[in-house]
């Protein structure tokens, strides 16, 4: 199974996640991550580490951030370069977890299931039109 890390700013992981156990139950080989106000670049980097070290054994490292150059993207995207089998995305949402956390008992293909985040991210984002 693929390992998931929420990195984002503030509690927004730990949320994200307690949404998407609503639907599907509760997770395994799921870490977050807060960085929150006041917290240095030194703290984030020993939070994934701890984060990476709870995943256990995984068939891979998908990490999901908030937003793109923020401290929590910069720092997975350092992991995605220096670290084999770790895939960093950014812009995540509810419906990307959950497609993501669905798809991933199925593969452990890490490019299935960036590609599956990115098509769920995209599909479930619009605008409602009232006639």
């Amino acid at each position: 199974m693929v390992g998931l890390i929420l990195a984002t700013h503030g509690t927004m992981a730990a949320a994200a996640l307690d949404v998407a156990s609503m639907f599907l139950g509760e997770q395994e080989k799921v870490s977050c991550i807060s960085f929150l106000a006041g917290d240095s670049l030194e703290t984030l980097m020993d939070r994934f580490q701890t984060a990476i070290a709870e995943l256990g054994t995984v068939d891979g490292v998908l990490i999901l951030t908030d937003l793109k150059g923020g401290s929590p993207c910069n720092v997975a995207t350092l992991y995605q370069k220096t670290t084999s089998n770790v895939q960093a995305l950014y812009g995540f949402n509810v419906p990307m977890l959950l497609e993501l956390l669905d798809a991933r008992e199925q593969t452990s293909a890490l490019d299935k299931l960036v590609q599956a985040a990115l098509d769920a991210g995209a599909r479930e984002m619009g605008s409602i039109v009232i006639d």
